[in-house]
């Protein structure tokens, strides 16, 4: 399949919105939620959810799946501001969270592909554009994966991801792994 990758623009927020809820396993999200986070955080540049921070792949001109990547010396202060943004939007607080990400670190954040395109190898290759790309910055590449997922985890691993800490984020405990 006819792949290509490049980064987002704010065009792509309600993309971005949309593939960031589909990560969050959000998959019953309304499209007017998917809207107001676009429109009140993916569109923004200081932000984790930001296009600034997505690599966009498209097949045919159209969307097919998202990275949301960024160095992690940039993630506690993005954090605080999309957290807040999160809880006076949507009313949902996760000020308790701990920091996914730190100076060092290339963070993979989230990834999603449109759900008819997945299973085709869509998101390793957004994921090794993200690792190639944490690399090429000299940083430790990281990610956080759900410790039930073991799709996730198989695919991983095979990327080279190893285990690195326990994180509490999101209400929930999940795994951080890297790649060196």
């Amino acid at each position: 399949m006819d792949v290509s990758f490049r980064p987002a623009t704010s065009a792509d927020a309600l993309f971005v919105s949309r593939c960031f809820h589909w990560a969050m396993l959000y998959d019953d999200a309304t499209e007017d939620r998917i809207a107001l986070f676009a429109r009140e955080i993916c569109s923004r540049d200081d932000v984790l959810y930001s296009a600034r921070n997505t690599t966009i792949a498209e097949h045919c001109g159209q969307p097919i799946g998202m990275l949301c990547a960024y160095d992690g010396a940039r993630y506690h202060a993005m954090r605080l501001t999309t957290m807040a943004l999160v809880k006076e939007h949507l009313g949902i607080d996760f000020s308790d969270m701990d920091d996914e990400s730190q100076a060092g670190e290339y963070y993979l954040d989230s990834l999603a592909v449109v759900p008819e395109y997945r299973g085709k190898g869509i998101g390793r290759r957004l994921l090794e554009q993200g690792i190639a790309a944490g690399k090429a910055l000299g940083l430790t590449v990281t990610l956080a994966v759900d410790p039930v997922n073991a799709r996730a985890q198989k695919l991983y691993r095979a990327l080279g991801f190893k285990d690195m800490a326990e994180v509490y984020i999101f209400g929930h405990t999940y795994y951080k792994w890297k790649v060196e």
